[in-house]
């Protein structure tokens, strides 16, 4: 039977390494695409706030 590398427990291995790289990766990437999707709505907010203030 073979493990990998992560499961069995080698810190050293390569793939070790390639994995937590990946889920570095992958959380910079969700984390920016969150924050995006973040700034979005406060863009929307500031635009509906001043369209709502030159309305009255």
């Amino acid at each position: 039977m073979v493990f990998c590398s992560v499961c069995f427990g080698d810190p050293n291995s390569p793939l070790t390494h390639g994995y937590n790289y990946g889920i570095i990766a992958l959380l910079a990437i969700i984390s920016t695409v969150l924050f995006c999707f973040g700034m979005l709505f406060l863009n929307i907010r500031k635009r509906t706030l001043k369209n709502q203030k030159f309305s009255h």
